[in-house]
């Protein structure tokens, strides 16, 4: 029992280091994401995750670069749209 607290205790250690953030962490620090849109970007394989147990957690540059992405592509849709729009 001691060893699987010990576990836990090293894993909480390591979030506070900086290199793993809980869902919930990402949130806060990322409020235009949710649970919501994350477990999606996971299942379509655009987010990286790391799993320990149960729970699921992120490093700070796959989430910037996730969003990264995402701008980049609303940003192209615009543009596409305004061209169609001037064409049109």
């Amino acid at each position: 029992m001691k060893n699987y607290e010990n576990d836990s205790v090293a894993i909480e250690n390591k979030e506070s280091d900086g290199d793993l953030y809980s869902i919930n962490q990402i949130i806060e620090l990322y409020p235009i994401l949710s649970k919501h849109i994350i477990t999606n970007a996971i299942n379509d394989g655009k987010l990286k995750v790391t799993w320990i147990g149960h729970k699921r957690y992120f490093k700070l540059d796959d989430i910037e670069e996730y969003l990264k992405t995402k701008q980049e592509k609303n940003n192209n849709n615009i543009s596409d749209k305004i061209r169609g729009w001037r064409n049109g």
